[in-house]
């Protein structure tokens, strides 16, 4: 006859106590972190915000710690900023050099460009206007430019206040001297409220003169400016985004299949010394001086807009 087990011991309420209190440890919270921000240590986050240096901390915003600031994170940050600023700068430069020079755009250019948030920041609300195949200009049918679609076209605000299609394959963007009726069009602008993100419309203008100044070959009227320092003039004259060259400051223009020069001289010599202004003068593409009555009417705005400023 088999054997009857005897019953299971019962575990002691000492023994059960001390599996009851045998909890797992909880783990360490994880945070987690959002695109945008980088983890600088000690709960603090960095980030870039409106083009500038911003931390959190625990999920809101608060000042950058000055050890933080001098850290390795915020270095990288910054430089990541010097690099999208600078981006920017080129940006504005390349579409504001389309526009002296009249040069026609293609199509697939601002196709490939309009992805990145700087030139878009740039060409958007641009006056365009289509350019034919012979280069020949249709000035009525422009559009305050908005974007391009492969299948549609270049897409605009037209005259009317109308989203509008050009479709075409090159588009221009003209200088402000060489639109009729810009008057009506920076009403237009001011009444659908666009922003330009390049001095377009209105960009101050200048028009060349019918009657040649008492030097023919050159304008004194912003001569005389005075600097304490030369470096300051071209400190200044850097900054507004123009060349500095032989004493001089430079717009370069193409125009009418040619370039011109305008040349504001604000001194040469030891950059710690004082300089005065003198005047602005215009030459080819070959530093032949030009007369003034005879500057094509981009060269001769810029020039002015230079000196003026």
């Amino acid at each position: 006859m088999a054997k009857k087990k005897p019953p299971a011991a019962k575990p002691s309420k000492k023994s059960a106590s001390k599996k009851a209190k045998a909890k797992p440890a909880p783990r360490t919270a994880v945070r987690k972190h959002e695109p945008g921000w980088v983890d600088a240590g000690k709960g603090y986050e960095l980030g870039i915000r409106d083009g500038k240096l911003a931390a959190r901390k625990d999920g809101a915003t608060c000042s950058v710690p000055k050890a933080l600031k001098d850290g390795p994170v915020a270095e990288r940050l910054l430089a990541a900023i010097d690099f999208l600023e600078d981006h920017e700068r080129t940006c504005l430069g390349a579409v504001e050099t389309w526009m002296l020079r009249s040069l026609p755009v293609p199509r697939k250019v601002l196709e490939s460009v309009m992805v990145d948030d700087a030139w878009a920041k740039v060409l958007r609300d641009a006056w365009v206007v289509p350019v034919a195949a012979d280069n020949a200009v249709d000035r009525e049918a422009g559009g305050f430019f908005r974007g391009v679609d492969p299948q549609k076209g270049i897409g605009v605000v037209d005259r009317g206040g109308e989203t509008a299609w050009l479709e075409t394959e090159l588009v221009m963007i003209p200088h402000p001297t060489l639109l009729d009726e810009v008057d009506d069009l920076r009403g237009l602008a001011v009444e659908i409220g666009v922003t330009q993100g390049l001095s377009q419309l209105f960009r101050e203008t200048f028009v060349v003169p019918k009657v040649a100044p008492a030097d023919p070959m050159a304008i004194d009227s912003y001569s005389g400016g005075e600097f304490g320092m030369l470096s300051q003039a071209i400190g200044l004259t850097k900054r507004l985004g123009y060349r500095v060259a032989g004493g001089a400051a430079v717009a370069r223009v193409l125009e009418r299949g040619r370039f011109v020069e305008a040349r504001f001289d604000i001194g040469d010599g030891d950059p710690m010394y004082e300089t005065t202004t003198g005047d602005l003068g215009f030459v080819d593409d070959k530093q032949r001086p030009i007369a003034v009555v005879d500057v094509p009417p981009v060269a001769f705005s810029e020039g002015m807009r230079m000196a003026s400023m």
